[in-house]
């Protein structure tokens, strides 16, 4: 093979490699309803690169306030578009989603949290909430992959 012909190969395997990283980065776009099934949240990415995700649906009460919150300025704020996941990113090493927090509106507590996915168990987000830098301390959901946004 010539060198010129050899290199376009590899930068053309490059750049494949590269969107495959970018897919699996941008994969945790998208909606999903919660284990419980009460509420929808949409997840996007923002631009600067990390992932953020807001309730859209609520099955009960979507005047629900966030009654619980620890700030009594947003005790008043409706739980229906409140912003629960902030500030995760893609660490292609571990192949998760970390350096984020999620926010628990039942309880009103905000936990450091890193996502992943399952290969075996397409179209379900793990997600691991925890405090104090100590991922043990804390607890466990999933959440499901949803196409539509419900009403």
């Amino acid at each position: 093979m010539r060198p010129r012909t050899l290199a376009l190969a590899l930068t053309a395997c490059a750049l494949c490699l590269q969107a495959r990283a970018d897919s699996w980065a941008d994969s945790l776009a998208g909606l999903y309803l919660t284990v419980d099934g009460g509420a929808q949240v949409s997840v996007t990415k923002g631009a600067d690169g990390t992932f953020s995700g807001r309730i859209v649906w609520l099955k009960e009460d979507k005047d629900r306030l966030d009654k619980n919150n620890p700030d009594p300025a947003h005790r008043p704020d409706r739980v229906l578009g409140l912003v629960i996941l902030k500030g995760v990113s893609p660490n292609a090493d571990s192949r998760r989603w970390e350096g984020g927090t999620i926010y628990d509106p039942k309880n009103g507590k905000t936990y450091d949290c890193f996502i992943w996915r399952d290969p075996d168990r397409p179209g379900v987000l793990f997600l691991k909430g925890y405090v104090l830098g100590i991922t043990w301390l804390g607890r466990s959901t999933t959440w499901t992959e949803e196409r539509v946004q419900r009403k």
